[in-house]
């Protein structure tokens, strides 16, 4: 035990006021280090160290100058014999000692990364002696950290040499594996990057690979593992996972056996790196292992291996419909998931998951709905109409966005599986969508009819979504649309009533008035701002729990949105090209002289000057893309400047909608084709992403003109990698619904 605090000597010299960490200046630095230096119990202790962490490191990307100047007083903490939580802040320097071979340029330059990698390499020699240290847990973390720090640093050879070293004496097994695993994936980074260290690091794996000394069998898996990292002929997918369902394996050395097996299969599909074929053959072996937890695993490396690959969805479709029947509830629910975003391949099941309705494990019972919606299957529509009743926290959830390369199991969105089955079965949804509409209307419970909070609009939205992708039908739900338009809500109800037509012929005069009351609202605001659109919208402080009132150009975008719904009502072309015009004269001089530039906007109010100009050209695109060719021709000149203007930003939904409306408007395809390319011309590895999508929508308008985009569509059609960036059934569903629309235009444009 050591006697007393640990000196931290030079620590007042720092000027830490002068410095800043992720939370601001860092003068709070030196009491944190003081406070984790004092031996002895501390409540607190744990808790002072993740306010460390979370201020210097602050989750990677960026290295701050309070970050670099306290590694040398962390490095003195770790060395102290005795000190609490020694092994947890080695952890925090191992991931400092990450971060160079993560970084890109400028950032790897920075003076600030320089410096935290020159005291790692001062801490050289301290950091190899803790290899000896007598705590366990400090000796796995700061391996750990050797062999992320061996990759970039000049002492690479020695580091390694000290790893390979330790294996010898080394009496903690689990240890032992990871210098394998850890040292294979270093050395394999290492060479990838084409750094120097990869022939001392390859050199010191190729060492402990052929260490068959003591505990050779329980080490046959990582050695094999590592072989495999190094030569992916060293070793196959069989051999991999006859070594871990080995009984020499002990399982609790190995992290691949971490949760009673549950990451077995995703460890060893890692294992395989891009080895499609071997990562199904793993799931095929593993789907049906006798543990349950391993079954769950499986089905995890299952939804991996659809959310990266085409062609996996067919091969596992049959081994997910099987599961539907697993003893162990969370697998079917797992299974039911992975059937519904399988989207219309897993609808041969549709049988299976209406039976799994009355699973007695609810969450299996609520993704089998959620399949069955996803299907456009009738046998869905209850499921449905009860969670629209009832607001339960266990049921349907909102829409979310994961990414990743791994899928993401997580409660099913109801927008979307109402938007899914709402095509097909409108009418038997309506009923409930405008029971629903109503009680959100009055801000009432569904349980007692109590009244709650003020209107929530995020569910006026999604009722308002559902009921437009129930096509006819929604015209049903028209009393409601027009309480929503008199209530002062007319941007959802738009929604419905523009995708109605003329069948909302009646809603028209509570249209007007919208669109009357958002261009005075409009008209008000900018007399008291005309020059400054990012102050006229932006004025009051916001908060995640206050969200900004509208302003001025909120206003002139509602009018704009409610003029188009209200030309597909009625088809008077003049009316909206009246609000059009008033919208680009009183708008005028907001978007004069606003400058886009890339990087980051100047301030607040530049910012919210470009966000402004961008959807004004936007929403006068697409009123004006109502219209098609002839009267709208004029005034497209504005939204083709702001396009042409902003080249840098043609990556946008904004610029699509415009580049949209240009080529419907004019009849000329040159600017829309110019814009979709550069769209569709991601970067190798880079994924596609709602606005890839909505290029491809648009270009199924172009007809015959779209084969100049055509080598890209073919590789947007044709291949077996996924485009998508979103870890679950989004990214699926996505790159499915891209592969639909670039052969959707390919067709157009062989006409």
């Amino acid at each position: 035990m050591i006697a007393g605090p640990v000196p931290l000597d030079g620590l007042d010299a720092v000027p830490w006021a002068d410095l800043a960490h992720a939370y601001g200046a860092a003068a709070d630095v030196p009491a944190i280090l003081r406070a984790l230096a004092r031996p002895g119990p501390d409540p607190e202790r744990e808790e002072r160290l993740d306010e460390l962490d979370s201020a210097i490191y602050h989750q990677g990307g960026a290295v701050y100058s309070a970050g670099a100047a306290a590694l040398p007083f962390l490095l003195e903490l770790a060395a102290a014999p005795g000190l609490p939580l020694r092994a947890a802040i080695v952890e925090l320097l191992g991931r400092f000692a990450a971060l160079p071979n993560d970084m890109r340029e400028p950032w790897s330059s920075d003076e600030q990364a320089r410096s935290c990698r020159v005291a790692l390499i001062a801490g050289h020699d301290l950091l190899v002696a803790l290899l000896d240290d007598t705590d366990p847990a400090v000796r796995a973390a700061v391996a750990d950290l050797l062999w992320e720090y061996a990759r970039w640093s000049p002492r690479a050879q020695d580091a390694a040499r000290a790893l390979a070293d330790r294996d010898a004496v080394e009496p903690d097994l689990a240890l032992r594996v990871s210098l394998r695993l850890a040292g294979a994936r270093a050395a394999a980074g290492a060479r990838a990057s084409g750094f120097p260290s990869a022939a001392p690091l390859t050199a010191a794996v190729r060492r402990l690979v052929e260490a068959v000394g003591r505990d050779a069998d329980a080490l046959t898996l990582a050695r094999l593992a590592a072989a495999r990292r190094l030569d992916p002929a060293a070793a196959s997918w069989r051999d991999l996972l006859d070594a871990a369902l080995a009984p020499a394996t002990p399982r609790r050395a190995y992290p691949a056996w971490r949760e009673d097996g549950a990451h077995l299969a995703t460890a060893l599909c890692a294992l395989c790196g891009d080895d499609p074929a071997a990562h199904l053959d793993i799931v095929r072996a593993l789907i049906g292992h006798e543990h349950p937890r391993v079954r769950t695993g499986a089905l995890q490396a299952a939804g991996d291996a659809m959310l990266r690959r085409r062609s996996a969805v067919p091969a596992l479709v049959p081994l997910l419909g099987a599961a539907l029947k697993d003893p162990e509830p969370e697998n079917r629910a797992r299974a039911a998931d992975l059937l519904a975003a399988a989207g219309d391949a897993g609808a041969a099941f549709d049988d299976r998951l209406a039976a799994a309705l009355d699973d007695p494990h609810r969450p299996a019972a609520l993704r089998a709905a959620w399949a069955l919606a996803r299907h456009g299957d009738v046998r869905a529509v209850p499921a449905l109409t009860h969670a629209l009743d009832h607001e339960e926290d266990d049921g349907f959830g909102p829409s979310a966005h994961y990414g990743g390369n791994f899928y993401w199991f997580t409660r099913p969105p109801l927008r979307e599986a109402l938007e899914a089955c709402a095509p097909a079965h409108g009418p038997l949804l309506v009923p409930a969508l405008r029971s629903a509409l109503a009680r959100c209307l009055t801000g009432r419970r569904p349980a007692d009819g109590a009244a709650t909070a003020p209107v929530d609009l995020p569910r006026l939205h999604l009722l308002c979504d559902a009921l437009a992708a129930c096509g006819p039908a929604a015209a049903e739900a028209l009393p409601e649309l027009a309480a929503l338009l008199a209530a002062g809500h007319p941007r959802p109800a738009c929604t419905v009533i523009e995708a109605l037509g003329p069948a909302a012929g009646h809603c028209r005069p509570l249209l007007e008035r919208a669109e009357r009351t958002a261009l005075a609202a409009a008209s008000a605001g900018l007399s008291t701002c005309p020059t400054a659109p990012a102050d006229s919208s932006a004025a009051s402080v916001t908060s995640p729990t206050r969200p900004r009132p509208p302003g001025p150009v909120d206003h002139c975008l509602t009018a704009l949105t409610v003029a188009r719904t209200r030309f597909a009502v009625d088809g008077d072309e003049a009316a909206l090209l009246r609000t059009v015009d008033t919208v680009l004269t009183s708008t005028a001089a907001l978007c004069r002289g606003v400058e886009e530039t890339p990087g980051r906007p100047r301030s607040a109010a530049a910012a919210a000057a470009i966000r402004d100009t961008a959807a004004l050209a936007s929403a006068v695109a697409r009123c004006l893309a109502a219209l098609g060719p002839g009267a709208g021709a004029s005034r497209m000149r504005r939204p083709e400047q702001w396009l042409r203007a902003n080249e840098w930003r043609w990556r946008s939904h904004e610029s699509v909608a415009v580049a949209r409306a240009h080529r419907r408007v004019t009849g000329d395809s040159g600017l829309a084709l110019q814009v979709f390319g550069r769209v569709l011309e991601t970067r190798p590895g880079a994924a596609y992403s709602p606005i890839e999508l909505a290029a491809l929508r648009a270009l199924t308008d172009l007809g015959p003109e779209a084969r100049a985009l055509a080598p890209l569509l073919r590789a947007c059609r044709d291949r077996d990698e996924r485009l998508c960036d979103g870890g679950g059934w989004r990214g699926l569903a996505q790159d499915e619904e891209a592969r639909q629309r670039a052969a959707a235009a390919l067709s157009a444009g062989a006409r």
